[in-house]
């Protein structure tokens, strides 16, 4: 039976009113009409509700990026920065539940070894020219 033979059939969307059987004081209860009901095939499912995401810690990414800028350049009180912004940051996710602990890992490690391997780099730049000029002075006074 196709849609257009029960065209004019109005009684098709119409369901009896049940009875019930409660003493309802007279009362008619109706089930619900299933014509205006969603249709099964084009009905979604059940619809879903999205929490909305906890805010990212602004000293997580912060002393990330303060870490990086220590790392690449030579200027390692970045990295000693982004270290302490690191630890804070970690301190503030776990008391207030923000995201953006990974962020502030990261910067704990490439501060951590930014800053080590710049300090031991101006150690041995340092140190080394020392060494050129102590044994130039010692060349020098050994002459005369």
């Amino acid at each position: 039976m196709s849609s257009q033979n029960n065209w004019n059939n109005p009684d098709m969307y119409y369901q009896q009113p049940q009875s019930s059987t409660g003493g309802s004081y007279g009362a008619q209860s109706y089930s619900q009409n299933n014509a205006y009901a969603a249709n099964a095939q084009y009905a979604g499912g059940p619809g879903y509700v999205y929490q909305p995401l906890p805010p990212t810690n602004v000293l997580a990414i912060i002393g990330m990026c303060a870490s990086i800028f220590g790392f690449i350049s030579s200027f390692f009180i970045a990295g000693i920065a982004g270290i302490i912004m690191g630890h804070i940051a970690r301190k503030q996710i776990r008391e207030r539940g923000e995201r953006g602990d990974g962020m502030a890992i990261a910067a704990l490690w490439v501060g951590y070894i930014g800053t080590a391997l710049w300090v031991l780099f101006w150690v041995l730049y340092v140190g080394v020219f020392v060494l050129i000029f102590g044994v130039a002075m010692v060349g020098a006074g050994s002459t005369s």
